[in-house]
Formats: structure tokens, sequence, C-alpha cells
């Protein structure tokens, strides 16, 4: 049918139900599948201007919105809702825009169970997430073996400030819905305490040791950071790896809850450590301003 030069001017006979929350990408991927074609060829045959499904969680034109409208006879607006264009200011460096990181199981497995298998809900992208939006779950690391059913809870090496974590996840979803009783933006802090930075002393006390600022709270964290410093970078919070995400999470929660910690992780750094902190901390208090 969809080989057809004839279909091409016609909607699709069949139309799939999208799942809570699920990515525009996810759903035209499935679409695809459905009808027995790549995911590029799909895209073509639409005659969306991209090959790249992708590419239209983050960009969408309006002639490729009623391009989509006509052929999955569906709302506009409900087409515009499963991208990520209308992403709060200032959250799109925590979106992950390559393989999504998380995923939960049980949203998963009732998928499957209704018949769609391989749906990317739009919070599997979403780097300050731990917990589904949708069923309340723990979210997974989508590089565990999904017949585990471990979740991040059961393998991040700081599931014991799960609860800050938790903590921490609803201060930024406040930030991000409008929330502007804060002092400081949560999302400006994480970026601060993951800069890399230089303690005053080393372990034999005289040469300065190198770690993150998040390390003055959770000490655990420079030791298992170490080994991946690369991955880890205050820029791209996106790219820290998911297992280290409720310590960051945790971090933001404790900070909110006890201010002065800011001014002991100042204490505890030297060097462009001290002074790249310093600077996303007033840049944090800034955006918080600008959010008032």
């Amino acid at each position: 049918m969809i080989e057809d030069e004839h279909n091409a001017h016609k909607p699709l006979p069949i139309v799939l139900k999208p799942v809570d929350d699920e990515l525009l990408s996810s759903w035209l991927a499935r679409h695809a599948t459905y009808y027995g074609v790549s995911g590029p060829f799909f895209a073509k045959w639409l005659m969306l201007g991209t090959r790249n499904l992708s590419l239209l969680d983050h960009h969408l034109g309006l002639t490729q919105v009623a391009r989509l409208s006509e052929k999955l006879r569906c709302d506009p607006v409900a087409l515009i809702a499963m991208t990520l264009i209308d992403t709060p200011a200032g959250s799109a460096e925590l979106i992950c825009r390559n393989r999504a990181p998380q995923i939960c199981r049980s949203c998963a497995d009732r998928h499957a169970r209704q018949g769609a298998s391989g749906a990317i809900p739009k919070h599997w992208r979403k780097a300050w997430r731990v917990t589904c939006p949708v069923c309340g779950a723990s979210l997974s690391d989508t590089n565990e073996r999904f017949d585990t059913g471990e979740t991040l809870r059961d393998t991040s090496p700081f599931a014991d400030v799960w609860k800050e974590a938790v903590a921490g996840e609803a201060i930024i979803e406040r930030f991000l819905h409008g929330d502007s009783s804060f002092d400081y933006s949560p999302i400006a802090l994480m970026r601060a305490l993951l800069v890399q930075t230089w303690r005053p002393c080393g372990a034999n006390g005289r040469e300065p040791a190198s770690g993150w600022a998040l390390g003055t709270i959770f000490p655990e964290f420079d030791n298992l950071a170490r080994p991946i410093k690369r991955k880890i970078n205050h820029a791209t919070v996106a790219a820290l790896p998911i297992s280290f995400r409720p310590a960051l999470l945790a971090g933001v929660s404790r900070t909110f809850a006890n201010p002065t910690i800011l001014d002991a992780i100042r204490d505890d750094t030297i060097l462009r450590g001290r002074r790249a902190f310093e600077r996303l901390c007033e840049t944090a208090r800034l955006e918080a301003r600008a959010a008032r």
C-alpha cells in the first residue's frame, strides 16, 4: 500500500494510537514498522523534507505539521504536543538527543501488551527524571538487561539517597512549570554541582586533589567519577551517566534544604574550579530572579 504512488496523496488507512507522552519520532517509527518500511523511507514518503524522524522532535515546521495532520488524520496541536519544541526555556540542555538513557519497565510492558511495543515517551529522554510521571515507578538504565527487572533504585551506587533524589526531581519539575519561589535555578545548580574542581589538599596533605563540586556533598562521587571523568561535564548535564543522576538530584535537594552548603563547596575548591562554581551560582540566582 505505502509504495503505491497514488496513495501518497491519501491519508493512511490505519493510524496507530499514541501511548501516554509518546515522542513524535517514536509514533512515526511505529507506523513505519506497521507498514513494513524503514523510518527514512517513511519520512520520504510523507514528504517531510527530512529522512531523519528524530529531527522532528526538536524542529517541526508548519508545512510538516500540515502534512502529518493530513496523512495521520490528527489534530495539529496534538502533533506539536508530541515534540520537545515546547520544552521550557533553559531545560533544552537536559534533553538527551540520541538513544533514550532510561526506560520505565512497567510502562514498556504495558505498551507491549497494548500492541505499542517499542514506543518511547518523552520523559525517557529527560535528564532530570528518576521516576516515571505516568505510573510512578523507578526508571531503569536502558543498558541494563530487561529481564532482570532492576531499576535505577537497585543499580545506582547512590541508591541510599533515593528519597532526596526524588525530592530533587520534584524541585526541577516545579521550577520548569513556573514555580517562582526559588532563590536559585535548580537547572543552573545542576551545572554548578558538576563543575570539575580541585580540593585545597590531597590525600597526602600537600598536593591538590581533583574532583567535582558535588564531591563536597557526597565524597564517594569523586572516586566513582574519576574513571569516567570525560563523561562528566557541567556544560552537558544530559551526558551524565544515569547511575550518577540520583547523586546530582539529591545534591540539588540538599542544597535547597540548606543553602549554606554552597558556601562549604566554595570553601572546598580552589583555582578555576572555584571561579567556575561561583559564576554558575550567580547564574542560578539570576535565572531564578528572571523567572520571578
